[in-house]
């Protein structure tokens, strides 16, 4: 599809507060400016004095239709009354972190059976990009939401001739077993049997066609999937390496004939770069690094799977998920500069010559007993010596 022949989309991505999804049928939003106005009696002279940006204010109006959705309600209710502000993902607005002003459930018993609607209002809190303690989160992401709705557009191989309809699963299922077979790796002996009867589903849509069809099945097995590796890895750089290797085993594109086919095989592929993307920055953030070069790098092991999104959907005429994965990218890489510089810096020093660790560390520490700290980055000949360029951390 050229390029030329794709319009802005008019999708609105999946809501949600603090990681409690629900269905928006209205939302607004008010902001404006504070001012101190002035009028003068007899006067035809005015005066006005800005006094700063007004706090944005979020309505919303929520809906409930499933067979749970009192069980639904109450959980987003229960979000809303947990301290603390949350990420909003707005669906038409993006992501902000608010505070819930007001939550109102109502149940509409007699002429509405079966729905519940909530009337919800948020303010402005901390901005979601700022630097101390912000993890993305693997749900709480408009990026997951768009990557979510883009999937389940394009994912449909009960519409694909054979044999690119069996092709089209088998990739589904194998995704789906190469997450399923990390997650149980991340098990321990106080996992919960709720937790094995959880992550067991996977299995079930990873050898079973007809589950691996559906792709609100193959989603939810992959979110889950991700979501407990996520959660139960608690060493930053284990879930890191994790969810790079998971990321690589959706490298590459379809070849697949063009239309249908071609459509469900990269969706989701898509979906697990996504997630998996989503995980490794989670990570990152989450990550104690000894300096710059090490966390820029991480960033951009983050950044090549995002920019490869983004080209892909850009190719493919997804505006929206094109334009929340450079939203999501610029977020990120805000974050990780503003952590990255914090670090100190390494230096290159070139000695002109093979030069022994104890000196290397005087003259540049003067300190000879950090010679221990070089040879940590630097090969020690066997004449035990460094090569002529030495790399260390910067003098403070």
């Amino acid at each position: 599809m050229s390029r030329r022949n794709c319009a802005i989309g008019k999708d609105y991505v999946q809501a949600a507060f603090k990681g409690v999804q629900f269905y928006c049928t209205e939302a607004d939003v008010e902001g404006g400016r504070r001012g101190a106005e002035g009028e003068f009696p007899f006067g035809e002279e005015t005066a006005y004095a800005d006094l700063g940006r007004k706090i944005r204010v979020y309505h919303l109006t929520a809906c409930f239709r499933e067979d749970d959705h009192v069980s639904d309600s109450q959980a987003l209710f229960m979000a809303c009354e947990s301290p603390g502000p949350g990420i909003l993902v707005h669906p038409t607005r993006g992501t902000v972190m608010v505070a819930c002003r007001s939550a109102k459930i109502s149940d509409k018993i007699e002429e509405e059976a079966g729905e519940t609607y909530a009337e919800l209002e948020f303010v402005e809190a901390n901005s979601v990009t700022g630097f101390a303690g912000v993890l993305f989160g693997i749900i709480s992401t408009a990026l997951n939401s768009t990557s979510q709705t883009s999937f389940l557009r394009d994912y449909h191989p009960t519409q694909v001739s054979q044999p690119w309809r069996t092709d089209v699963i088998n990739t589904a299922q194998r995704l789906v077993d190469v997450t399923y077979r990390a997650a149980v790796q991340t098990f321990t002996a106080e996992s919960t049997a709720q937790d094995w009867r959880d992550i067991l589903k996977l299995e079930e849509v990873a050898t079973d066609d007809g589950l691996a069809a559906n792709g609100v099945n193959v989603d939810r097995a992959l979110s889950n999937g991700f979501v407990t590796i996520a959660e139960n890895i608690e060493d930053p750089v284990t879930e890191f390496r994790v969810m790079r290797a998971l990321a690589n085993q959706a490298s590459g594109s379809s070849v697949l004939p063009a239309g249908v086919a071609i459509d469900g095989e990269e969706a989701v592929l898509s979906r697990h770069r996504v997630l998996a993307a989503i995980g490794m920055a989670e990570a990152a953030m989450a990550r104690i690094y000894s300096y710059v070069d090490e966390a820029l790098a991480a960033m951009d092991a983050v950044l090549a799977v995002l920019d490869d999104e983004a080209k892909s959907a850009y190719a493919n005429c997804d505006n929206g998920l094109f334009l929340e994965l450079r939203k999501y990218a610029t977020q990120f890489t805000e974050m990780m500069n503003n952590l990255a510089y914090r670090l100190p810096p390494l230096i290159a020093v070139d000695f002109g010559g093979g030069v022994h660790p104890l000196v290397a560390a005087y003259a540049i520490y003067n300190d000879a007993k950090r010679h221990r700290e070089l040879e940590t980055r630097n090969q020690v000949d066997a004449n035990g010596r460094f090569a002529p360029v030495v790399v260390g951390y910067a003098p403070t």
